[in-house]
């Protein structure tokens, strides 16, 4: 501010305007059933510890703080995802001085993180706010492990480890991370790096000890195991994480067909694509160590999702370091400063066309949730215990948590519960009919063989609703 930093200025006056685009949006999918949700259960100790192959406290610890006030969800969510949003651009902005980059390279580093269209499956997910303070704990684990010295360096980076690991599994990338990244920069010799890998290593160790000894509750999800084991997968996975992480364009305009717009979509290719050329065609960067150094702390922070399952959320764990290697490069670059900074604000145009679309469609989405839930509340007319809800597939393709069909924005059916003050049903059991021309008639037919099991059933197809009691 004391500069009239003109790149600083703008995150700070975006921001609010930013915070109020993204209140807008409902829950979908996954947010419906994310451990953060208002949860009243009185077995506290199922979701505290390890929940299937997670452990997520701060998510469940929020679970319950949410439901001091059901109302406070998905607004209390929302806030705290983009305050860590927000944090991590501070400590990247403050990481890249400590690093001694140029003021350029700086500012082009710390905006790249804030406004990457990597950052919409995150900041817009009430589901992200594990994702988020993961990263958040994580980038500060290397800002205070190269700005303290002595036992307190080495308990910040304990515990920065530890609270990012316990908001999401994969934080514990984190471990080694700090001591990779002085040897990178020079603020530590090959000798000591050796050393304090061997600390990190133990962080971990411990980690995994407590993570293992604790008692669990299995959660069978079939399609996360296949994910695991699937080639194709893996493959799938490293793709999308490069071009979420790099390129700024406009996926949906791309890959969604309802909503394809191939101009817009390969417009906002080429303008991102000119200033990644640009930086990163230099020879001269790959004489050094710094380069390939960073690379590897790029995988490494990005392992634990490229092993198992790689969203444009879960893209979001790495997208520190990779404005780091962003400022590194612009730093390396010595050429025409003016027309890097040109070939920047053309990325910039892409990335603000891309997230402007990617919220809309987004906000577009959640919607549903809410009217559908009042229209089956208002249907069922009084509370219930028992429900059976029959889902017909809503055959719009689904794009992330962007453009969702039907039955995910309500989320299966839970969405009443926001509507009903999570007090009603106590159970509701679901299913999905693929889309037929006879479907509403099967789901009926189904229905009137399950009713007696049940206080009534719900059939869902789109945006009709049909209540059998």
């Amino acid at each position: 501010m004391r500069n009239k930093n003109p790149y600083i200025l703008g995150i700070i006056i975006s921001a609010p305007f930013i915070l109020w685009a993204i209140l807008l949006i409902l829950p979908t999918f996954d947010d419906w059933t994310t451990l953060s949700m208002p949860n009243y259960a009185l077995d506290y100790q199922t979701y505290i510890f390890p929940l299937g192959m997670t452990w997520r406290p701060f998510d469940a610890i929020m679970g319950y703080v949410n439901a001091i006030d059901y109302h406070l969800y998905p607004t209390l969510n929302h806030v705290l995802i983009f305050m860590a949003h927000m944090g991590s651009t501070f400590v990247i902005y403050k990481l890249t001085e400590v690093l001694e980059f140029n003021k350029t390279s700086r500012n082009i580093a710390t905006l790249f993180f804030y406004i990457s269209p990597c950052t919409m499956g995150t900041i817009l997910s009430c589901d992200a706010l594990n994702q988020s303070y993961s990263h958040l704990w994580g980038i500060l684990s290397v800002f205070l492990y190269l700005t303290i010295n002595g036992k307190k360096k080495y308990i910040a980076w304990v515990v920065c480890t530890y609270m990012s690991v316990l908001s999401k599994d994969n934080g514990l990338a984190w471990a080694i991370v700090p001591p990779i990244m002085a040897l990178t920069f020079d603020k530590i010799d090959k000798k000591t790096c050796r050393k304090e890998l061997v600390f990190g290593f133990a962080i971990a160790l411990s980690y995994c000890i407590v993570r293992f000894s604790l008692p669990y509750t299995y959660i069978k999800n079939g399609s996360y195991e296949e994910d695991v084991v699937s080639i194709h997968s893996r493959i799938k996975g490293l793709v999308n994480w490069i071009s979420y992480t790099w390129f700024a364009a406009d996926y949906i305009s791309i890959v969604n067909k309802p909503n394809r717009n191939l101009y817009i979509g390969f417009l906002t290719i080429l303008l991102s694509c000119a200033f990644m050329v640009k930086i990163w065609w230099n020879k001269t960067i790959w004489h050094h160590k710094q380069i390939w150094l960073l690379i590897a702390v790029l995988f490494i922070v990005a392992s634990p999702h490229l092993l198992i399952s790689m969203s444009i959320m879960n893209a979001y764990s790495s997208l520190g370091i990779a404005a780091i290697i962003i400022g590194y490069l612009c730093h390396k670059y010595q050429k025409n400063k003016p027309q890097l900074q040109t070939l920047f604000f053309l990325y910039l145009t892409a990335a603000i066309i891309t997230n402007v679309h990617h919220w809309y469609m987004a906000w577009q989405t959640s919607l549903p949730s809410k009217s559908i839930a009042e229209e089956i509340v208002r249907k069922t007319e009084k509370p219930v215990n028992k429900v059976y809800c029959i889902l017909i597939h809503d055959d719009m393709p689904k794009f992330s948590s962007f453009c969702v069909p039907t039955e995910e924005a309500i989320g299966w059916g839970i969405s009443v519960w926001a509507v009903t003050a999570y007090k009603w049903p106590a159970e509701i059991k679901d299913t999905t009919l693929e889309r037929t021309p006879e479907v509403q008639q099967e789901a009926r037919k189904l229905a009137q063989r399950i009713k007696k099991k049940y206080d009534c059933v719900w059939i869902i197809n789109k945006e009709n609703v049909e209540v059998i009691k």
